[in-house]
């Protein structure tokens, strides 16, 4: 299911949200044309905490693509910037979302293929995140896979976590971008982690000038992949244990074919009845982790 090796692989930044203080307050519109001006481009730009007529002195604005990924290139225009628009402060990551995209290689089997590798992330995706679902357009609604019996479609985008977490991830079969669809030769199975807050802290990614340099394999941790042990080598000739993990599984619907936050009701705590990291009835797939990290070596901004 998704050989990897059929599949270039490759990280990047989608997108990061930067949050920069002006001693001179301004409306939005004035602040967006002056990036635009300096070589920005037209960013999504928000006011933070706005005053009559919209002034502020703080504002949060989106940085997408090229500018995403060529620091050199976004600490220019803000240069630029600030010549008209005197920072307080030097400009800090508010969020960040990193992404891994497996590209298939040719065009036998392509789109097949692609949905098996999405179905691969989805189905062994590990997080420490909340609300498991994917949206479905067809009734514009989600599917909540934390309800026994769900089961996950790798036509449809899957997330864990919430909007206001500090960790969220997603999991698709990317075939448009910012809403216009992608040419097929571009249609890529992706793996996206978005942080903010304590998170960003922890990785060390508090300013603008942070992504400088820096190493992106620190993310890993946030990219775990796992597989179910096979229950047969789990009980190592016990066929009274064999039993009982078949049944355990069987009856909290334990499955990557739901994901595996279905695997935390089991195997969570040890002989002592200390709560273990993760269950014991998983384990890496180390396949998936070293093609991601050797992805994330390989980012530079």
């Amino acid at each position: 299911m998704g050989d990897l090796q059929n599949f270039r692989r490759k990280a990047c930044v989608d997108w990061v949200d930067v949050r920069l203080r002006i001693a001179r307050p301004s409306q939005f519109q004035h602040v967006q044309s002056a990036l635009d001006t300096a070589g920005a481009g037209k960013l999504h730009v928000r006011a933070i905490e706005p005053g009559p007529g919209g002034v502020a002195d703080t504002f949060v604005m989106r940085v997408t693509d090229h500018l995403a990924n060529n620091y050199a290139a976004l600490s220019k225009a803000l240069t630029e910037f600030a010549a008209r628009y005197p920072l307080v402060h030097a400009p800090e990551i508010v969020a960040i979302e990193v992404a891994c995209d497996f590209l298939h290689i040719g065009e036998v089997e392509r789109d097949a293929s692609t949905m098996e590798m999405t179905y691969r992330l989805q189905s062994s995706l590990l997080t420490d995140g909340d609300s498991p679902r994917q949206f479905d357009p067809q009734v514009w609604a989600n599917r909540y896979m934390d309800v026994a019996g769900q089961r996950l479609d790798p036509l449809l985008n899957y997330r864990e976590g919430n909007k206001g977490d500090d960790v969220s991830w997603q999991c698709y079969w990317k075939r448009t971008d910012r809403g216009q669809p992608l040419p097929p030769n571009e249609w890529r199975a992706r793996v996206e982690v978005t942080l903010k807050g304590d998170a960003l802290r922890d990785v060390g990614l508090v300013k603008l000038a942070d992504l400088d340099g820096y190493k992106f394999t620190n993310l890993a941790r946030f990219f775990r992949f796992r597989t179910p042990i096979d229950p047969e080598a789990q009980a190592k000739g016990d066929r009274f244990k064999l039993a009982a993990i078949t049944i355990n599984r069987r009856l909290n619907d334990a499955t990557p074919e739901r994901g595996l936050h279905s695997f935390r009701s089991i195997g969570q705590h040890d002989k002592k009845q200390r709560r273990r990291s993760e269950s014991s009835h998983l384990q890496a797939d180390d396949e998936l982790q070293r093609a991601v990290k050797d992805a994330l070596r390989h980012l530079k901004v």
